[in-house]
């Protein structure tokens, strides 16, 4: 996350709906990805309609009605139940980040092509339809169970699932990967990517049938940066891809925020160790779990470049001839 400001100068957040030292209303600018301060306090900014809603939204609306981000979500949580009036606060603020995340990397994001969905299942409410909502991708649809939202929920799935990490913003990085491989990955880069994670076309079902039954290899930890990578190609796709999103975004803050220096050209995986290393052992001096529990060998490492490399082939301009 980039620094951001208020009109006055002072330093606020990415969440802020208003200046705290001069009390100007804030919204966020997705298209210059920078805070916009109302010019006097009182003056009125176009935000989104959400603004005052439930989802809390603080980003601008030029246009009317809902933002860039509010604009994706497809289905939300039924409102009737006082508790997902929260959960879709949660949601959407996690999927803000993402968005934010996709835009400051210059990939595209179209409404009208990435679209979410957030709803429960019988598990949590007995009194909706669905006996199992699973958190995944379909033709440019991400769906997220809306317990997800709920800390201890989560807590439970994760502990579950033998995850070491497990959050609301990690979910919507990851699916977003599964949305964008068609784009990144073209057929110059298919070969190549076949070759590092393997041939996306092998059966899904299937493989995802046979991780649940038997679980990883037992080296998975030599090859994939998780467990779950190791499932199919694809899964090992989105979690490399995630990655490269948390690293990106921990690596612009820690510089903004004057924590790190700027990555060198080419070194931004070592740049990314050196401050895990050190978010890590501030954690463990407060008592808590590691903020990044995992391990970049030069296996995963050589993956995490391929994503990263994928995504700048495709946001950088083709030189003028």
């Amino acid at each position: 996350m980039k620094a951001l400001r208020c009109r006055c100068g002072c330093a606020v957040f990415f969440d802020n709906h208003e200046c705290g030292h001069c009390g100007r209303q804030l919204a966020f600018d997705p298209v210059g990805l920078e805070m916009r301060a109302e010019v006097e306090p009182g003056a009125g900014l176009p935000v989104c309609e959400n603004r005052n809603g439930d989802p809390r939204c603080n980003w601008l609306a030029p246009e009317g009605g809902t933002c860039l981000s509010c604009q994706a979500s497809r289905v939300i949580p039924a409102l009737s139940k006082t508790i997902n009036r929260a959960r879709w606060r949660k949601l959407e603020h996690a999927k803000r980040r993402l968005v934010y995340g996709l835009l400051r990397l210059g990939l595209p994001v179209d409404p009208q092509h990435l679209q979410f969905v957030f709803k429960e299942d019988r598990r949590t409410n007995p009194d909706v339809s669905d006996d199992h909502v699973a958190i995944g991708h379909r033709d440019g649809v991400i769906t997220i169970n809306a317990a997800e939202a709920d800390a201890v929920y989560r807590e439970e799935m994760r502990q579950a699932m033998n995850e070491p990490y497990r959050t609301l913003l990690g979910h919507f990085r990851h699916e977003s990967g599964h949305y964008y491989y068609d784009l990144v990955v073209d057929e110059a880069l298919r070969a190549p990517a076949r070759s590092l994670f393997g041939d996306e076309r092998q059966d899904y079902d299937s493989s995802l049938q046979r991780h649940y039954e038997q679980g990883p290899p037992d080296d998975w930890s030599e090859r994939f940066i998780s467990e779950y990578a190791s499932a199919h190609p694809m899964e090992d796709w989105a979690e490399c891809w995630a990655h490269v999103l948390h690293i990106h975004d921990a690596l612009e803050t820690a510089e903004n925020l004057g924590l790190a220096p700027p990555a060198p050209p080419g070194a931004w995986r070592h740049a990314f160790l050196e401050l895990a290393i050190g978010l890590n052992e501030v954690m463990r001096g407060l008592g808590l779990p590691d903020a990044y529990p995992f391990v970049i060998n030069p296996v995963v490492g050589e993956k995490l470049d391929f994503v990263n490399d994928a995504i700048m082939r495709f946001t950088t301009p083709p030189p003028v001839p």
